[in-house]
């Protein structure tokens, strides 16, 4: 029995807008915002350059108001359609989503201390998880667990951080270190192995720009050709990607393995398009730590899941309906 029943709504469309906003907020929001570091660097005043930016800010903040309307649009369109455990879970992260935004509005957007009781962050913590891996297992795209392993440690690092702060328990403060040294290593392992479970379906002629960009990035890091570039990166990798435990070899290998991941994940449009959808959400969004009020960024997972669940329903109602022609 199919899971989702797909309708008359165009979901396709309503699914690349989403991943088109998660790119936006990523390249004019979250890599933004450490893209000025090396103007101060370089003794160039932020103010100077500002009225160039405005372009930037503006982007940037629309799309992540774009993210946080059409997750739980996404999530409700999915409760409708799902049965079973898969509606039971989402039902969950749906009420408790739109539930934290509407007390994080009420407290005031900019009230940077606004905390979420550390039982109910644990909680939605595993729904996402546990959803997650149902979608997964549904789509039977399984080498998505591969780039899933960074989000899964990331959520490790946080929840044991939250049993320290609540029960002080030193067990759970050392695997939540652990989690944070090893993600850096997840990050390396997830790409290198994605590529290499999916480097037979996937068309090379898409991944070679991607290979060719990444290694030129890969030598501009390792060169520190734009001033300020070190200390942009120390900045870019917790705050934008959600990466922790980087070492200084890293961020070439890292940078590399990115834009070869997205590459090969592009080349699969033809011959894997739900895995293409979920596997390229995945690597646009990702488990920020310090944006647990706000949702988006902890839904990043679940979303790419669902994407990539609801594109495979589709793809097979399209096909019975041409099949009863």
């Amino acid at each position: 029995m199919r899971e989702i029943n797909s309708n008359s709504f165009n979901i396709s469309l309503f699914l690349s807008v989403y991943i088109i906003a998660q790119f936006l907020e990523l390249f004019f929001n979250r890599e933004f915002l450490v893209s000025v570091l090396p103007f101060g660097l370089a003794g160039i005043s932020v103010t100077t350059v500002e009225p160039y930016l405005h372009f930037a800010y503006v982007v940037g903040g629309a799309s992540y108001v774009i993210l946080l309307i059409l997750q739980p649009v996404l999530l409700a369109y999915s409760v409708i359609y799902l049965k079973g455990w898969g509606r039971a879970l989402l039902t969950s992260v749906l009420a408790s989503t739109v539930g934290l935004d509407l007390i994080h509005i009420a407290v005031g957007i900019n009230n940077t201390s606004f905390n979420v009781p550390y039982i109910f962050s644990l909680i939605y913590v595993a729904l996402i998880v546990a959803s997650s891996f149902y979608l997964v297992e549904k789509s039977g795209r399984r080498s998505i667990y591969l780039l899933m392993v960074p989000d899964v440690i990331a959520f490790s690092f946080l929840s044991f951080a939250w049993m320290d702060q609540m029960v002080g328990n030193s067990i759970a403060g050392i695997i939540s270190g652990y989690s944070g040294f090893i993600l850096a290593y997840a990050v390396i392992f997830a790409g290198a192995s994605f590529v290499i479970m999916e480097s037979k379906k996937t068309s090379w002629k898409s991944v070679i720009p991607f290979f060719l960009v990444g290694a030129l990035v890969s030598i501009a890091t390792v060169l520190n050709i734009i001033p300020g570039w070190g200390f942009a990166i120390g900045v870019a990798f917790p705050y934008i990607f959600g990466i922790l435990g980087v070492t200084d070899w890293m961020p070439p290998v890292i940078f590399f393995l990115a834009f070869l991941t997205l590459g090969v994940a592009i080349g699969l449009r033809k011959n894997d398009y739900p895995l293409f959808l979920g596997s390229v959400s995945l690597m646009a969004g990702t488990v920020i730590f310090d944006s647990i009020p706000l949702t988006v960024y902890m839904l990043a997972p679940l979303m790419a899941s669902l994407i990539m669940m609801i594109s495979k329903a589709n793809m097979e109602k399209k096909a019975e309906v041409q099949l009863s022609k």
